[in-house]
């Protein structure tokens, strides 16, 4: 069976609903005729606001009267913003939670902990040092920043058993370092990961990691 609810109005203010039950699911395939000429009829405007039940049925053997392949589409566009990106890099978000206390201190050795899980070439190749910088003088909680020249880390504690962990690295990370730098987070602690996501960063609409995008090499679909 199906049930349809067609809201009629005139005004915004002023409107009633229709209800038709049909132990037909071709009810659907017919819906939109029988609200045009409702319409005509009574000069109200109409509204399909639910529609329970009308799955298409199982057709055995089903065999379409004109089968489209990846060629019968215009694929100007999707190429068009193929060819516009330029990947730089690649962004982590963490999110973990834990209910035992948290500290600044702790907050921080944590950090220090999970950045020698990744592998930062520019360190071992310069003198440059990786800078941590502290801010726990608004609200609750605190602010860590941790930058160098191919990447950035920021932790944002809440103050009670939240933790935000926003990771930024041109050359990417790949997935042993992203593991190792999330246990060594959650060493010696209760925290666990309640969220993790991850994007590929840079300019052009970009939706394609760096380590799968060649400007010199057509999808195989275009």
């Amino acid at each position: 069976a199906v049930y349809v609810e067609v809201v009629l109005y005139d005004t915004a203010d002023d409107d009633f609903k229709l209800l038709l039950v049909s132990e037909h699911d071709d009810i659907v395939n017919k819906l939109k005729v029988v609200t045009k000429s409702v319409e005509r009829t009574t000069n109200l405007e109409s509204e399909v606001r639910l529609i329970n039940g009308g799955l298409w049925l199982m057709q055995d053997d089903f065999k379409a009267t004109h089968p489209y392949s990846p060629d019968d589409y215009d694929k100007t566009s999707p190429l068009e913003q193929w060819n516009s990106q330029h990947p730089l890099g690649l962004q982590e978000i963490i999110q973990m939670e834990t209910e035992d206390p948290l500290s600044k201190e702790l907050v921080r050795y944590l950090l220090d902990n999970a950045m020698t899980s990744l592998s930062v070439s520019s360190l071992d190749s310069s003198d440059e040092e990786i800078q941590i910088q502290e801010y726990d003088d608004l609200g609750d909680g605190c602010v860590l920043m941790a930058t160098w020249t191919e990447g950035s880390v920021f932790v944002l504690w809440d103050g009670r058993g939240h933790v935000d962990i926003n990771l930024f690295a041109y050359e990417g990370i790949d997935e042993e370092e992203s593991k190792s730098f999330n246990l060594r987070f959650q060493s010696d602690t209760s925290l666990r990961v309640v969220l993790y996501d991850e994007h590929p960063r840079g300019f052009g609409r970009v939706v394609n990691y760096k380590h799968e995008f060649d400007p010199d090499v057509e999808p195989h679909w275009s």
